[in-house]
């Protein structure tokens, strides 16, 4: 039987497959480019985000996922439907399928809702949700006891979840509208003021992933592509990292806040407990130089981060289909 863990992101969507040695089998931006009125969708994914900054008048690139929400069901379902083909699984075939969807930090109910109708508008009935802090808790490696809680942190593109959890259950939690985009459009206004030069979203991505650090005196140079703000003619400048890394740490520091908010909710045995073990570090921001050591020293804690963190949060929906025990134990199902 076809096993498929989702994190449905508010920036890329991530699928792995558990039934074989697949692993994680698609890993695309969660985007639409629609034309005209009638939204006809044009491209989906990474055709769709290559588009951003580059479309005609009538062309816009939508998020369906926007912050952990659903924002547009009708281009959740078609996005969603055309990246199950892409990963080869028929319409025939994922009716039989078990599928476990990722979902933020206390999901509320109207947003569990949405979910479930996404579900049933594309056809899957055999669907699990389990909170994302479980699962990237799992995906980090973590094992979680009813004894032993864990504290994880993930910062994602458009969500981020801080969390104690056990095998009880979640014990404190917050699930935040902060992440990596937050950086990208401050890096855009930083490099309009200090450059005059304006960039788009995909240009601040990609300087963020080359040269981005929180690392002190942090190093590295490239030359950004864009507009110049008093000439609106085509210009190009020389960017520091060093000029960048306030415009990672100010996002950083507002999770470490929401963050050390979350322990303070701890009884006293749970915190020693959390101190003992640690801080379990997932999401693609932890790919940035020194994200980690900062937050672990922001905290005052040990840190462990997952080899791939971008995919903790898939790779532990793996590690729940294979485990039936502890799939009934963390995820709720529901039968079409």
């Amino acid at each position: 039987m076809i096993k498929l863990a989702i994190d449905l992101g508010s920036s890329m969507t991530k699928i792995y497959r558990a039934d074989t040695n697949s692993g994680v089998v698609l890993a695309e931006p969660s985007c639409v480019a629609v034309v005209g009125e009638e939204q006809e969708i044009k491209a989906i994914g990474k055709e769709a985000k290559n588009l951003i900054g580059k479309t005609a008048e009538y062309t816009n690139i939508v998020y369906p996922v926007y912050e952990g929400e659903i924002v547009d069901m009708r281009l959740a379902a078609a996005m969603l439907k055309e990246f199950l083909s892409r990963i080869g699984i028929k319409p025939s075939a994922i009716r039989r399928a078990q599928i476990l969807f990722s979902v933020p930090c206390g999901v509320s109910e109207r947003s569990l809702a949405d979910y479930i109708a996404l579900t049933e508008e594309c056809g899957l009935k055999k669907v699990w949700f389990v909170e994302q802090p479980y699962l990237a808790a799992l995906g980090a490696g973590a094992a979680l006891g009813d004894a032993d809680p864990v504290f994880c942190l993930d910062i994602g593109g458009g969500v981020s979840n801080a969390a104690v959890v056990s095998g009880d259950g979640i014990i404190a939690g917050i699930s935040m509208n902060i992440g990596g985009n937050n950086m990208d459009a401050n890096i855009i206004s930083k490099i309009a003021t200090n450059n005059r030069l304006l960039i788009g979203a995909l240009t601040a991505e990609k300087i963020k992933n080359e040269i981005g650090s929180l690392s002190p005196g942090a190093l590295g140079t490239m030359v950004a592509e864009g507009s110049s703000t008093e000439t609106c003619q085509p210009s190009a400048s020389s960017v520091q990292a060093a000029e960048l890394t306030e415009c990672i740490r100010v996002y950083i520091n507002k999770v470490i806040e929401y963050a050390t908010a979350v322990l303070w909710k701890l009884p006293a045995e749970v915190a020693a407990t959390v101190n003992r073990n640690g801080v379990y570090l997932s999401g693609g921001a932890m790919k940035i130089p020194y994200v980690p050591q900062y937050i672990g020293s922001k905290l005052g804690m040990r840190f462990r981060v997952c080899e791939e963190p971008q995919f903790a949060t898939v790779l532990g929906g793996g590690v729940l289909l294979r485990d039936k025990e502890l799939l009934l134990q963390f995820a709720k199902k529901t039968d079409g």
